[in-house]
C-alpha cells in the first residue's frame, strides 16, 4: 500500500496545479434542484507534502544564465489546509460555502512560500413553482506561476515572485418548467490583483452581463439563443502601452460579444452535458492590438460507464483577459479529461489529463527589461490513489507531470509532482 500511495495522486491536488478545466458557461442557466436541499457539513484537516522538480517553473535557457542565483530548482513543499464543504438549507433554499485553505512552506525556497486560499460560496434560490437562480461568490489568493514573466536585467526574477488575488461575484436567474419557454438572465463581476510590480500591470476588473431564451422538452433537452456582453480594464497601463494610470490617455482594456445556440440534455442516468457554439467579436482599446473575430465554443460532458467509474470531458473556446503576459487578451483552447474509479469499498482511483492553448493579442512594448511572448501551450497530466482507513482518515498521493512550450524558448519548461497526504474528518 504504502509503495501504491507513493506512485499515485489524488485527483484534487493535481487538478490545483493543472490548467483552468471551469465548466463552460456560455448561456448557462442555474438548474433546480431535483429535490429540497439536504444538508450536509463537510470539514477536513488535511497535510499533503510535495516534491517539485522546477518549483519556479523556469526555463532551462534561463536556469543556464544563472537567474537561480544558486538556489535550488527543484524543491520539497509542506501544506498544511482545510478543507470546506458545507451545504445548510432553508426551507427550499439553500446556502452552501465550498473550498480550501491552506498555506505552503518550502524548504529550500523561503520565497516561493504562500497561501493558497481557494473558495466559493453562495445561495441558491427557488421562486415560486417555475423560477430558480442563485448568488455566489468566489475568492482566491495564491502564488502565480512564476515563469509567466521574466526579468532581463540585473534584478532576478526570484526576488519578485507574484501573489495573486481573485475575487468574483455575481447571480443568475431561470424561469420556466420542464416544458415550454425557459428565459434566463445573469451577470458576473471579477477582479484580479497582483503585487509583483511587473504583474501589476496586468491588474483588471471586468464585467459581464449574459441572457438566453430557450425551449424545454424532457424528451428533448433544453435548447436555447444566447447572448453575451464582457467589458473589462486593465487599471495601470494605457491604451498606448505605457504604465499608468496617465492623466488625459484612457486606460488599456476590451469589449467582447458572443452570441450562439446551446443545447442542454440527460440521457437517462448514465450520460447528461451541454454544447454551445457560437460567435465573438473581441474589441480591444490598444491602439497596437487587433480586434478578433471568430468562433467560439463549450462542451461539457459527464458520462457514468458502470457505476464505480464517472468521466467528465470539458472542451471550450473563447477570448479573455490574461493575467501571464502584456497582452490585451489571449485566444484560449482548452481540452480535458477528468474521471474517478471506485476499486473498492475504501479506496478510489483518479486520474486525468489537459491541454491549454492561448494565442495572446495586442502584446506592448517590453517594459524595464521584461520578456514576453506571443502563444504557449500546456500540457498535463496525472494519476492518483485516495484509501479510506476508517470513516475520518483518508491517505492520499500524487504523481503529476506538466510541460510548457512557447514561442519565446525561456518561456519552455516541465516539472514532475510527487506527493503524499493525509486527511481528517472534522465533521460527518
Amino acid at each position: 500500500m504504502a509503495i501504491g500511495l507513493l506512485l499515485v495522486g489524488s485527483a484534487s491536488a493535481a487538478l490545483a496545479q493543472t490548467t483552468d478545466t471551469r465548466p463552460p458557461s456560455f448561456g448557462a442557466a442555474p438548474r433546480a434542484p431535483s429535490g429540497p436541499p439536504a444538508r450536509s457539513i463537510g470539514i477536513r484537516a488535511a497535510v499533503d507534502v510535495s516534491y517539485d522538480s522546477n518549483a519556479f517553473g523556469l526555463s532551462d535557457a534561463l536556469i543556464r544564465q544563472g537567474r537561480l542565483a544558486g538556489r535550488s530548482k527543484d524543491d520539497i513543499s509542506i501544506t498544511p489546509s482545510l478543507q470546506l464543504d458545507i451545504t445548510q438549507p432553508f426551507g427550499r433554499q439553500a446556502a452552501y460555502l465550498r473550498g480550501t485553505i491552506g498555506y505552503d512552506f518550502y524548504l529550500q525556497n523561503s520565497q516561493l512560500q504562500r497561501e493558497r486560499i481557494q473558495l466559493d460560496g453562495g445561495v441558491n434560490l427557488q421562486v415560486g413553482h417555475g423560477c430558480s437562480g442563485g448568488v455566489n461568490a468566489a475568492y482566491g489568493r495564491f502564488k502565480s506561476n512564476s515563469g509567466d514573466v521574466f526579468v532581463l536585467g540585473d534584478e532576478p526574477l526570484i526576488r519578485d515572485i507574484n501573489t495573486q488575488e481573485t475575487l468574483v461575484f455575481g447571480g443568475r436567474a431561470q424561469c420556466g418548467g420542464a416544458i415550454g419557454i425557459t428565459p434566463a438572465i445573469g451577470y458576473q463581476h471579477s477582479q484580479i490583483r497582483n503585487d509583483s510590480r511587473f504583474f501589476k500591470l496586468n491588474d483588471s476588473n471586468s464585467d459581464s452581463f449574459d441572457g438566453s431564451i430557450g425551449y424545454s422538452r424532457p424528451s428533448l433537452g433544453r435548447i436555447s439563443l444566447y447572448g453575451t456582453y464582457t467589458t473589462a480594464k486593465y487599471l495601470n497601463r494605457t491604451v498606448i502601452g505605457l504604465p499608468g494610470p496617465i492623466p488625459g490617455i484612457p486606460t488599456d482594456g476590451v469589449e467582447s460579444y458572443s452570441a450562439g445556440v446551446r443545447f442542454e440534455r440527460q440521457i437517462g442516468t448514465r450520460v447528461q452535458g451541454s454544447i454551445a457554439g457560437g460567435y465573438s467579436w473581441v474589441n480591444p482599446k490598444n491602439i497596437f492590438s487587433n480586434k478578433f473575430r471568430g468562433s467560439s465554443y463549450s462542451a461539457s460532458l459527464n458520462i457514468r460507464p458502470f457505476d464505480a467509474m464517472s468521466l467528465d470531458l470539458l472542451a471550450s473556446r473563447e477570448a479573455e483577459t490574461t493575467n501571464a503576459v502584456f497582452a490585451s487578451y489571449s485566444i484560449t483552447e482548452i481540452y480535458a479529461l477528468n474521471g474517478t474509479y471506485r476499486l473498492n469499498r475504501k479506496m478510489s482511483a483518479n486520474f486525468g489529463s489537459s491541454y491549454q492553448s492561448r494565442d495572446y493579442r495586442g502584446r506592448f512594448a517590453t517594459v524595464d527589461g521584461a520578456a514576453t511572448l506571443g502563444e504557449d501551450k500546456f500540457v498535463r497530466a496525472y494519476v492518483g490513489l485516495a484509501y479510506d482507513l476508517n470513516r475520518r482518515l483518508r491517505l492520499n498521493g500524487l504523481v503529476s507531470q506538466q510541460r510548457r512550450k512557447a514561442d519565446n524558448p525561456l518561456f519552455n519548461y516541465n516539472n514532475t509532482t510527487v506527493s503524499l497526504g493525509a486527511s481528517f474528518a472534522l465533521s460527518r
